[in-house]
């Protein structure tokens, strides 16, 4: 997803049009996400919030009402339209290893794992309560790490390492095996990015 508005507005129309070519009921079916069909809209959990889409349209906003920022309303409409409904493998792999992963990663590297890594990495406990306030469960990864349910059907793994006298804090994020079932990797770059400010935000 490129960060030119022209661009990101021709991205989020073309979602728009993908999701609405899809049928509703086999939407919520794949993705786990409840649709109403009195209301011609679905809700999807987000980062421990509510959203709300409307079918056909696309329409994505929060549960005041608001509408939904571009890079949110694009990677809700992706979900949606792209979820396989495959359970998840309880298997994890790094962003690397995601198809095409490797075009990526600097993005990833800039846009999550650093933001990550200074803002957490000498606060496990601030880093504790933020990923617990998503929902988060305690995971056996690094010296503390916790599995965040993002999506219905889109886990993460957060890690860091906290470092000492003679070594940095360092993090990562891991993703489930079958998670380009669900998203491309382009997408998991800023979902991994969402997330990491989620957190942030919840210091």
């Amino acid at each position: 997803m490129n960060k030119s508005p022209y661009n990101m507005a021709v991205t989020l129309e073309l979602a728009r049009k993908a999701f609405a070519a899809k049928d509703p009921h086999t939407m919520a079916e794949l993705s786990a996400c409840p649709y109403d069909e009195a209301a011609s809209c679905f809700t999807v959990a987000y980062l421990g919030q509510n959203y709300t889409v409307s079918y056909p349209a696309g329409q994505v906003s929060s549960a005041a009402g608001k509408e939904a920022d571009l890079i949110t309303s694009i990677l809700l409409l992706h979900y949606l339209s792209g979820a396989s409904g495959v359970e998840a493998a309880d298997s994890w792999i790094s962003f690397k290893e995601l198809q095409g992963g490797a075009i990526y990663i600097d993005p990833f590297q800039k846009r999550a794992i650093n933001p990550l890594v200074k803002g957490f990495g000498r606060k496990p406990e601030a880093f504790s309560k933020a990923a617990e306030l998503l929902g988060g469960q305690r995971a056996a990864f690094g010296d503390l790490s916790y599995l965040i349910p993002v999506l219905p059907r889109i886990p993460l793994i957060l890690i860091l390492w906290q470092g000492d006298e003679e070594f940095p804090p360092n993090g990562n994020i891991l993703f489930d095996r079958y998670a380009n079932t669900y998203l491309h990797t382009e997408d998991y770059a800023q979902l991994a990015s969402q997330t990491v400010y989620t957190l942030l935000r919840n210091m």
